[in-house]
């Protein structure tokens, strides 16, 4: 998985068609963030004004949320914090990358079982603060913290959702389906799906 990518969880719900005794599938994504203190490492705190508190995390929390509820919205498919969703994406401190490099995020999809996928905290901050508007303040930082890793995530669910499918579009860094994490847009822009909605379309309809 290249860096920058996002992943989503699906579970069934018994919704019954009229006429019809056959349960049918109703798509849930599974998002949460793993239980363990995120502090940002010393130099990105320093960068940032001091140590991220319990009041921003919590938005951080609520903001990405919403951006992955904002990325499929109109979608079949509901947002949930269930940890065994079909489809499922948990917000980590770190990713080691399977190369020289870090991960902003990563999947693993896995067909009629689902999928599985992460997103790492610390290299979306990283970016979120490096690609920061001059003179943004630190309440702007924080929000395009929480929208970098929403964005990630749904990135990754569309890996999931497609089973591995082509997601990737290296020609349009507004488009959730951009490869990488090195891009303003990612933390501060606004963000559409681009080749990978006619896909998404069919795998949610």
């Amino acid at each position: 998985m290249a860096p920058g990518v996002v992943a989503l969880v699906a579970a069934t719900s018994a919704l019954t068609a009229p006429g019809c005794r056959t349960p049918i599938p109703a798509a849930t994504a599974g998002f949460y963030y793993e239980d363990a203190p995120f502090a940002l490492p010393a130099p990105l705190a320093r960068q940032l004004g001091g140590l991220l508190t319990s009041r921003e995390l919590e938005a951080i929390r609520r903001i990405s949320r919403a951006e992955v509820e904002r990325a499929f919205s109109g979608l079949r498919i509901r947002l949930s914090g269930n940890r065994g969703a079909f489809w499922r994406v948990e917000v980590v401190r770190s990713l080691r990358g399977r190369g020289a490099l870090p991960n902003a995020g990563e999947s693993v999809p896995l067909g009629f079982m689902g999928g599985s996928g992460a997103v790492s905290f610390d290299l979306v901050a990283f970016k979120a603060i490096q690609y920061a508007p001059a003179g943004a303040s630190r309440q702007t930082i924080i929000e395009g913290i929480g929208r970098g890793i929403g964005r990630v995530a749904a990135h990754e669910f569309a890996h999931q959702i497609s089973n591995g499918g082509a997601v990737h579009n290296q020609a349009d860094e507004n488009s959730y389906e951009y490869p990488s994490p090195d891009r303003a847009a990612q933390y501060y822009g606004e963000l559409h799906w681009s080749t990978a909605r006619p896909l998404l379309e069919e795998k949610l309809r």
